[in-house]
């Protein structure tokens, strides 16, 4: 959309513009994300994306694949819920209201709008709802059914398709031994030893103990997958086949839609700051007489 050179439905990719784009450094290119305060923060400074704008851009170039986790992580805001706050619907209007330094568009890009705060919404519906000429804003979801609905009704939506497997890496995830020995434990009916486990899970952080629920969702997708015999939808890795096919063979169908909404309940209940051990306890029983 800036490249003076731009043929064939795409940019150049190699004049000034293009490597301002790459670089995620163009002047008229902004970028808002959820965040936190964190340790990270020079003193006085406010917890909007600029201030962590470097950090941001060296994940994005390197990790193009990267998860709300990994972010939360490199910002250093593990046990906090990041947020895209009144603060940083200030610093949007700002910069969305100064003429573009080079070239003529302005561009937006906000990662994770589900993130957004009620007020900082109503801050930025107007200028959503009829932007300055030449101003694009761009909202990155991963559940748009959580987008605050006054901004989501007002963007056009674009669906993209699920990346290739061969593009996601097969080594196995930490939780999987973890989360393996759960599903086996339920199935012997081994409730001593199943409780015992809730001793891991307190040793993670809050931001870990939603990426195990998040991770444990698609991992028992994968087990459905070749239950219903369709391995090629899995993306079963060499580590996890052996695992995978065993509880396929042993875990009863109607378990998996249970356990998906325990799952999915616990996290937002960890996002929601329940007491973990609590949460957990609780999972691990509903797990248990699910099967």
């Amino acid at each position: 959309m800036s490249c003076p050179n731009h043929s064939g439905g795409d940019s150049c990719g190699v004049c000034p513009e293009c490597n301002k784009m790459q670089k995620l450094i163009h002047p008229d290119m902004h970028f808002a994300f959820p965040v936190n305060v964190t340790a990270k923060l020079s003193e006085g400074k406010k917890p909007v994306s600029d201030n962590f704008i470097s950090i941001w851009r060296e994940l994005v170039t390197t990790n193009p694949y990267f998860t709300e986790d990994i972010l939360s992580r490199e910002l250093g805001i593990e046990d906090k819920v990041g947020t895209i706050s009144v603060a940083e619907a200030k610093e949007i209007l700002s910069k969305m209201n100064m003429r573009a330094y080079e070239g003529e568009n302005k561009y937006m890009i906000i990662w994770l709008p589900e993130r957004m705060t009620t007020e900082a919404a109503n801050k930025l519906l107007k200028i959503v709802e009829e932007p300055f000429p030449k101003t694009y804003f761009f909202f990155i979801s991963q559940s748009p059914e959580k987008v605050i609905t006054t901004i989501r009704s007002r963007c056009l939506s674009i669906n993209l398709l699920p990346l290739d497997s061969s593009l996601i890496s097969g080594k196995p995830s930490p939780y999987f031994p973890l989360f393996s020995q759960i599903l086996f434990d339920c199935i012997s009916k081994d409730l001593t030893h199943l409780l015992l486990q809730n001793e891991s899970f307190l040793s993670l952080g809050r931001e870990k103990q939603k990426e195990f629920c998040r991770w444990s969702e698609t991992f028992l997708r994968k087990i459905l997958m070749v239950k219903k015999g369709l391995p090629a939808l899995a993306a079963v890795s060499e580590e996890e086949k052996e695992t995978v096919f065993s509880l396929s063979g042993k875990l009863p169908e109607p378990f998996f839609e249970k356990a998906f909404t325990h799952l999915e309940n616990a996290r937002s209940s960890i996002e929601s700051n329940v007491n973990a051990k609590m949460v957990f306890c609780n999972l691990t029983n509903l797990l248990f007489v699910s099967i």
